[in-house]
Formats: structure tokens, C-alpha cells, sequence
């Protein structure tokens, strides 16, 4: 991992040597200009992502920032399908972590490698636009941010499911926890490398959730998480199948991520059972007309159901960590 020092000078030479504008705070802020751009690794961890592996690397080769600046790193997560393979035929760089079964441990094994000062993160399934990596950095450094989340847009299948349209309403609203709940995820993350020395590496006991808790505990710790809508990144909503998985992957995470943060284990589960109750008609109402598209608005009932499932799922992953952590608990 790089240094602090490292970082900081590459943010005094863009500060020397390009022009100033009023931020948002009306404070002289330094342009980024083409040639004096920091380098940044790119850090994606993959599991069997024979399926998209490929336009992702495509889209990463393809952004407009110089290449000589940018390190692109592929973590393979003991894939068992085609992924290596295909990462092989692409000029970057591909890392394994085999032993622990954890993007976040795979993520870490990217991090312990990676060359340059600014480290950048997404998943293997999205698709970066051109300017992506250009706009977080501009943002990084203008905003004297420590943390940049960036956009995420949505991309549907041909049949644009249900389950899509509550995934792309409900989930991932990048803009909304970065701003009031002060976290971001790793689909759209760009970090000073240095942060990693300061708050630590991310768990890597879970298997999801850790993102947000590793960024929360970053901005409680006084660090500076800023929101930038043209670093947009491009991420496929989930179908029902993997909507639920992914739910209850999260419920699982949940609940050792609370616990660690101390909270009892009575009101874990108490939130658990509160899951399994039905939420109320008016409420989806309410958020469809907030956030949802005139389509979604007519969906209502719809919506409903597909919340009550993944209501259902986060609570039979957090059930069910509560009953590991019992267990371990027993004598």
C-alpha cells in the first residue's frame, strides 16, 4: 500500500500546477486538468464472473483517463468457472484470494497490492462510462474529500421485472446514504489508499454489509465522504432470484455487524421477527410515489410483495446468524 506522503504530493503538484474555481464552500478550488491527474488503481474483486467480467475490463480499458496513470486490478475470489481465463487476455493485473470466500477479503488482497494513492472500487458486474474514474478523482481532490461515492444508474433486461424496478428504486440510493446517513458501498467507491492505514481493512469475516460499515466508521472518525453524480457507474438490477439472495446475505451480514457495534442481541432478533410482518400497503405507496417512475405507480401491489419477500429473506439471514451466534455462545 501506498503512503500518506505519496498521496499528498501528488495533491500539491495538481494544486501547483493547475488553475483555481469557487467551490460549492466559495473557496479557491484547484481545476483538474488532464495532465496533471494522480494515478489510481482500479480494484475489482470477481466469483465466477464468466459473464461479465469481460464488459467490465472492456469499459475500464475504454475510460478516459491516460493509461499510464491507471492500474487495474482483477481479484479472482477462488472463481470456478471461466473467469481467470478471460481476465488473462486483458493487459491488467489479476490477483487470487483463495483462501477466504469474502469480496471483502478479496478487495483487501487488491488494496495490499495496489501501486498508487487512490484507490477505486466496483463490482464485476457494472460497467464503468467513460469519464467515471475522471469525475470521482476531480470531486477527491477539489472537495478536499478523504472518500468520493459515486452514481449508480441502473440497467434492466429486456423484460424490466418487477423485482428490477424495486431493486433499482429501494436499493443502492448512493446519493441519499452518502448525504444523510453519511456511508457509501464498494459498487462506486473511490479512497485515499491512506485510509486503509488509518481505519483499518475491511473485515474480512463477512460477506456482506462490511462497505457500509467500513465507510460509516470512516466518517465518524472525522474523515470527508462527498457525493459526485457524474462519477456514474453502470449496475444491471437484480431479478427476483438474486434480489432474495442478496437479501438474505445482507440480513446475515447485518446482524454480526450490530453485534459488533454492541448492540444486544435481544434487539437484534427483535428486529428480525419485525421482518417477518407484513409491511403496511400505504407505506410502498409512499415510496413509489417518492422515488418510483409513473410505470412503478401503477405497480403498487406488486411492490408490496417483492418487499415483503425481501423483508422475509433479511430476516431468515439474520435468523439464522442469530442461531450460529448461540451456538458459539453455548458452553
Amino acid at each position: 500500500m501506498v503512503t500518506q506522503d505519496l498521496l499528498q504530493k501528488d495533491i500539491e503538484y495538481i494544486v501547483a500546477n493547475a488553475g483555481l474555481t469557487k467551490g460549492d464552500n466559495g473557496l479557491e478550488m484547484p481545476i483538474v486538468d488532464i495532465n496533471t491527474l494522480p494515478a489510481v488503481s482500479i480494484i475489482v474483486p470477481a466469483y465466477n464472473a464468466e459473464k461479465n467480467i469481460a464488459t467490465l475490463i472492456e469499459s475500464l480499458l475504454h475510460l478516459d483517463y491516460p493509461k499510464e496513470l491507471r492500474e487495474i486490478i482483477i481479484v479472482d475470489n477462488n472463481s470456478t468457472d471461466k473467469t481467470k481465463t478471460i481476465v488473462k487476455r486483458y493487459p491488467v493485473t489479476l490477483l487470487e484470494e483463495n483462501t477466504i470466500q469474502s469480496s471483502y477479503a478479496a478487495r483487501n488482497e487488491g488494496i495490499r497490492n495496489a501501486k498508487n494513492a487512490i484507490l477505486v472500487f466496483c463490482d464485476s458486474d457494472c460497467i464503468a462510462t467513460p469519464q467515471w474514474v475522471k469525475e470521482g478523482v476531480k470531486v477527491l481532490v477539489t472537495e478536499s474529500a478523504d472518500l468520493v461515492g459515486g452514481q449508480i444508474e441502473f440497467i434492466y433486461s429486456r423484460r424490466k421485472t418487477i423485482a428490477e424496478q424495486y431493486d433499482s428504486t429501494i436499493h443502492m440510493r448512493h446519493e441519499f446514504c452518502i448525504k444523510e446517513q453519511k456511508f457509501s458501498t464498494t459498487a462506486n467507491l473511490f479512497v485515499k489508499a491512506s485510509l486503509f492505514d488509518e481505519i483499518g481493512m475491511f473485515s474480512d469475516r463477512r460477506k456482506s454489509g462490511v462497505d457500509v460499515q467500513w465507510t460509516s466508521k470512516a466518517t465518524k472518525s472525522g474523515f470527508l465522504l462527498v457525493y459526485s453524480p457524474e462519477a456514474v457507474i453502470k449496475h444491471p438490477a437484480r431479478p427476483l432470484k438474486e434480489l432474495l439472495k442478496k437479501r438474505f446475505r445482507v440480513g446475515a451480514g447485518m446482524t454480526y455487524i450490530e453485534l459488533d457495534e454492541g448492540k444486544p442481541l435481544r434487539a437484534v432478533t427483535y428486529s428480525a421477527f419485525g421482518l417477518l410482518l407484513p409491511p403496511r400497503i400505504s407505506s410502498v405507496r409512499r415510496i413509489v410515489q417518492q422515488r418510483g417512475t409513473p410505470e412503478m405507480k401503477e405497480k403498487v401491489l406488486s411492490m408490496w410483495y417483492v418487499l415483503y419477500l425481501c423483508n422475509l429473506l433479511t430476516a431468515l439471514g439474520l435468523l439464522r446468524s442469530i442461531f450460529r451466534s448461540l451456538c458459539r455462545r453455548s458452553p
